[in-house]
């Protein structure tokens, strides 16, 4: 087409030309150093023309020449660059399909393309994690902050997810605590930071982390709430494991007044009271939880502590029985109270009936207890051998 434009062109000029040759008879004269040049007005622009036209052609080749490296340096950037692409995708499409191997292939033939090869070498080691190739992938990781090293947050995050993937748990926080003090308001920092801690159940250090993790959009209201009753929760259990139960009252005392009327933490709280004796506090914060709500696992753990008045107690277990009359764990723990109490045939009635309603390993072994204490010793086996099957049956 451009030559066909070209051609056109050509042609119009030279009938121009002619038509102003046929009626031109000027002529032009050119004297220099004594010498003189005559000819025809109109040869002599044509004469000029071509001429600006052969210069005009030859500044052409010869900048084209000058760009040559350059344009070349461009030819071989843009191929290399359609090679990382090419290459790049391939392993993607591997990797989502599986194919560790592969996509580690292709991730490492990609990066000496790619303008950013730190993301080849993190794709790469993220396959060679997969395959077990732990080392292989620690030298990715090196690669790719070597290529980058501005990129060092993107890639010690990522080199800390996989960590945390592979349970190298002390090493992930090792690499989160070195990225922090670097970064320390980096929320994604803040996120596997969390996850870490909650791995290793130190429970103190998420109390500790919470309240900068507030300041941010990482978790909402309820998220936060969820996870500092977790850490408090663990807090608990610690101590009770430990049986120290100076520890266990302490960490209760520090939990915030909001959290301490959670029922899950009062449930906590008073099973690890339970290993010790002098439970009367036990008595008096699960009746008051029990006014705000009814709750089953409350009212259980109301027939397993000691108030400072046992009748009184039992008084007002038995004041629920008018609006929870059939409930299982306030039979139940009707019954422990009055074993307690020593009230063998209230005890013989209310356990009895909680079986009577739903059978459960609970009551069968309390039963049991109660017939041994009474010498039916054949009625306490079969108590024993009843709530052992229940129990069974509920593991499986």
């Amino acid at each position: 087409m451009k030559i066909l434009a070209y051609s056109l062109l050509a042609l119009l000029i030279a009938v121009i030309v002619g038509s102003i040759a046929g009626n031109d008879t000027g002529y032009v004269v050119i004297t220099i150093s004594g010498w003189t040049i005559q000819t025809s007005a109109t040869l002599f622009v044509i004469v000029l023309f071509l001429g600006f036209l052969s210069l005009y052609f030859i500044a052409r080749a010869f900048t084209r020449i000058v760009e040559a490296p350059a344009d070349l340096k461009k030819w071989r950037a843009h191929r290399h660059q359609r090679r990382a692409e090419k290459y790049l995708t391939q392993g993607l499409i591997h990797m989502t399909e599986g194919k560790w191997r592969t996509a580690e292939k292709y991730f490492k033939r990609a990066a000496p393309y790619s303008r950013e090869p730190y993301v080849n070498y993190l794709c790469a080691a993220r396959a060679a994690q997969e395959q077990g190739a732990i080392d292989k992938r620690d030298e990715y990781l090196k690669l790719a902050y070597h290529n980058n090293p501005d990129a060092s947050l993107i890639v010690g995050i990522t080199q800390a997810e996989l960590q945390l993937v592979q349970k190298q748990t002390e090493q992930a926080l090792a690499t989160l605590k070195h990225l922090q003090n670097r970064q320390p308001n980096q929320i994604q920092i803040k996120q596997l930071l969390l996850n870490t801690y909650h791995d290793l159940e130190d429970w103190q250090s998420i109390l500790a982390l919470i309240p900068t993790i507030q300041k941010t959009s990482l978790l909402s209201r309820e998220q936060i709430e969820a996870r500092q009753l977790e850490a408090y929760a663990g807090l608990l259990k610690k101590a009770g494991q430990l049986k120290q139960r100076d520890k266990i009252n302490e960490v209760w005392q520090s939990i915030p007044k909001k959290l301490k009327q959670h029922f899950y933490l009062i449930e906590v709280y008073i099973t690890e009271r339970l290993q010790f004796d002098d439970t009367a506090d036990c008595e008096e914060l699960l009746r008051q939880a029990l006014k705000k709500q009814w709750d089953a696992i409350l009212i259980r753990l109301y027939g397993l502590v000691a108030g400072k008045d046992p009748n009184r107690q039992l008084q007002i277990a038995e004041n629920y029985l008018n609006n929870h009359a059939r409930d299982v764990m306030l039979l139940l723990s009707l019954g422990r109270i009055c074993m307690r109490n020593k009230l063998w045939g209230k005890a013989h009635d209310y356990l009895q009936e909680s079986i009577d309603v739903q059978p459960n390993p609970e009551a069968y072994y309390e039963f049991a207890k109660l017939q041994e204490h009474e010498g039916n010793k054949v009625l306490a086996a079969e108590c024993y051998k009843k709530g052992l099957a229940l129990a069974t049956q509920a593991a499986h």
